[in-house]
């Protein structure tokens, strides 16, 4: 008991720490208030937001180079690595410059047709430029990794992995929109790559938690936003497909390091959310916090911080501000034409998501059958991190049918 108590005085402290040291200087950047954007990336030019990025077209390639990879994603797999910087469109259709990074099996593809590709969303849940996958695949990364190996997997079946820094180049962690952007213009720079054969390859988008976020939302934005982008499937899991339900669950609990990250995030895209925010809430936004990657941010829960102490009034998201926000922000409102499969923790199997509630993956699933989808829903054993552990044979199988061309049923299951 002394132990535990010493290690949450030790977090509580080093949360402290970041609040309360004086915020480091940033970048300016168009478009929203400099002292809440992340600070930029002074080590590597290749990230850097280009002047230009308006007169290119969405989902053209602005900058490409290849790279090598320096342990992340772990993979005993020889593959060759390449991050291409294209241009996208950001919640509110302004342009921006997105990265990724795209890994090929050195290994020839023996199979018919051209590679298969699979789109990785990671759960970056970060606020810092120096977290996104493309920046520690060429820098490196010592955070400990609680995740599946998805891409590794992928990369032993001799598949290509497009990993997208889903959460563009204000790190708008759980900025639906944002991502589901970031991910269709991603694969769009990835056809054009010359040379690697992948132009008319089959494409499943995936990804768990923050991840699903961005596989959700290209898959439903994928008809109207980006029709020339053709998926054979998209699988998300655990996913937070509407930021309402999430007070119950991480507001003021030991989930609410990253539920507050997930607000900033927003605001990042939202600025006019600032005008809800009073000094403390302001304090954060703009302190070392907004730098920091997923680690250190769920640690900050251990403040059980509810978001109505850093706001002007007391309920922030009963606003017609934060009502639109989260409106605009929900997953449901139309259905994606490529077939989806949905996973979560649940209790009807076994303990059940603790911080997304398994009514968000039904309600989306329904929403979408209603609107004409082919959703099929598998509850998985485990809470929030292990059910991503247990749905991985199932979500491998499922990948593996559909970029084989393997058809399925109609409707919804």
């Amino acid at each position: 008991m002394k132990l535990l108590h010493a290690v949450g005085l030790l977090l509580i402290s080093t949360f402290a720490a970041l609040v309360s040291a004086p915020p480091p200087p940033s970048g300016a950047q168009p478009l929203g208030p400099d002292s809440i954007l992340p600070s930029p990336i002074q080590n590597d030019d290749f990230f850097s937001w280009p002047p230009n990025v308006g007169q290119y077209e969405a989902g053209e390639i602005i900058r490409s180079r290849e790279v090598t990879t320096l342990g992340f994603p772990a993979t005993s797999t020889a593959h060759q690595a390449y991050q291409v910087m294209v241009r996208s469109n950001d919640s509110k259709d302004r342009p921006v410059p997105v990265t990724a990074t795209l890994l090929v099996p050195a290994e020839a593809w023996t199979g018919p047709g051209p590679r298969p590709v699979v789109v990785y969303n990671m759960p970056i849940d970060s606020l810092g430029a120096k977290c996104t996958p493309s920046y520690k695949m060429v820098h490196g990364s010592n955070a400990p990794d609680l995740d599946p190996p998805v891409p590794a997997l992928l990369l032993a079946k001799n598949y290509a992995v497009l990993v997208p820094d889903h959460e563009g180049p204000r790190m708008a962690y759980s900025a639906g929109r944002m991502a589901g952007h970031a991910v269709l213009d991603s694969i769009r720079g990835m056809k054009h790559l010359t040379g690697l054969g992948l132009s008319k390859s089959p494409v499943v988008i995936a990804g768990y938690s923050g991840g699903a976020i961005a596989t959700g939302w290209a898959a439903q934005l994928q008809p109207s936003y980006a029709p020339d982008v053709e998926l054979a499937g998209a699988a998300a899991g655990g996913t937070p497909a509407d930021f309402g339900p999430l007070r119950k669950t991480m507001d003021g609990q030991l989930g609410s390091g990253l539920y507050l990250s997930a607000v900033l995030g927003l605001t990042r895209e939202y600025p006019e959310m600032l005008e809800l925010a009073n000094p403390l809430g302001v304090l954060l936004a703009a302190s070392p916090l907004k730098d920091q990657c997923v680690t250190t941010l769920e640690l900050g829960g251990v403040s059980m911080l509810p978001v109505e102490t850093l706001a002007t009034v007391p309920d922030p998201f009963d606003t017609p501000t934060g009502r639109m926000i989260v409106a605009e922000n929900k997953l449901g409102a139309s259905a994606p034409t490529t077939p989806v499969l949905l996973y979560h923790g649940s209790s009807r199997v076994f303990l059940g998501d603790e911080f997304i509630p398994e009514e968000e993956a039904i309600s989306l699933q329904q929403e979408w059958c209603r609107a004409g989808g082919n959703i099929t829903y598998s509850p998985q054993i485990g809470e929030h991190v292990t059910a991503a552990w247990f749905a991985l044979p199932e979500l491998m199988h499922w990948i593996d049918e559909r970029l084989a061309g393997v058809p399925v049923a109609p409707g919804c299951r």
